[in-house]
């Protein structure tokens, strides 16, 4: 015979994932602290043998079905829960699709995410959130992380957030969004390769610090561009080192040369090479065309 009633405790000593029950029809005179520890079955894809496999997860609160193990009715072994809402108590139903609401200008039912209300970042895509009853499968833990895997038509998507807010997101197209809330770190102990077909943009609103131990090298095809609001210093800081500019170097500002107000100074390892022919004005061993 199946029984049902409501998990009272899950704080089991030998934490084993056991559970006090109040089985309906048996225990209801019978206090929290006087009821037994219920083991919980669990399915058959999960040994959970020497710490491998997934822990129990039931909920205070959870509806549960089980059955009696003997005839006096004091080893009750849970079998399943019951899915149930509480009022006054959050639930996924939005996530699973089962809370909607009808677009204004079209009319046409759309779901509501949780994290509509959210603050997005200036290039930060549109969610794929879309889903659709029953096909989005979501797990969502007591603090508040979720873990989605729809499956709704036109809108698969797979998503994994904190209780924080970050989390990250797989679109149908196969798009990937990160969305960090505080601070990231990524250890690589051997070799780290990024390969991007398309365009890259980095966009940074405090400062960039690059250190490398080794060699940097850096191989354009095309043009290379810079642009500082401040000053730009390029400094060898071994004596017998030097800093070589192979090329030529354009000044678009008109110099004023010997000035108080406009000077240019030169350290004598730099070496520039202008075009055959031009004017220049040379103080060490740089050489800097002269404006028209």
């Amino acid at each position: 015979m199946m029984y049902f009633g409501t998990v009272l405790s899950v704080g089991d000593p030998e934490k084993l994932g056991r559970v006090r029950i109040s089985v309906y029809g048996i225990h209801d005179n019978i206090e929290e602290n006087d009821l037994p520890w219920s083991q919980v079955m669990m399915p058959s894809n999960t040994p959970a043998i020497s710490g491998i496999g997934s822990s129990v997860n039931v909920l205070v609160g959870t509806l549960v079905a089980g059955i009696f193990l003997d005839s006096t009715k004091q080893e009750f072994m849970v079998m399943g829960t019951l899915p149930t809402k509480t009022n006054g108590v959050a639930d996924n139903s939005q996530r699973l699709g089962q809370v909607n609401s009808v677009d204004a200008t079209t009319g046409v039912e759309v779901a509501v995410n949780p994290q509509a209300g959210e603050p997005v970042a200036t290039y930060q895509p549109v969610s794929a959130f879309q889903p659709v009853y029953p096909h989005n499968n979501v797990t969502e833990y007591e603090s508040g992380h979720v873990k989605e895997y729809d499956d709704t038509p036109g809108h698969e998507r797979i998503l994994e957030r904190h209780m924080s807010g970050t989390h990250y997101e797989l679109s149908p197209n196969g798009s990937k969004t990160e969305v960090i809330t505080r601070d990231n770190y990524r250890l690589v102990v051997g070799h780290d390769t990024l390969e991007v077909y398309g365009n890259v943009k980095v966009i940074i609103s405090g400062h960039a610090d690059v250190a490398v131990a080794g060699n940097l090298t850096a191989s354009v095809a095309g043009n290379i561009s810079a642009e500082s609001k401040g000053n730009i210093t390029l400094k060898a800081i071994e004596t017998d080192k030097k800093i070589i500019l192979n090329g030529n170097v354009d000044v678009t500002k008109v110099l004023k040369i010997n000035t108080d107000n406009d000077t240019i100074n030169v350290n004598t390892h730099i070496h520039t090479q202008p075009d055959t022919g031009q004017n220049a004005i040379s103080q060490g061993d740089v050489s800097v065309p002269v404006p028209e």
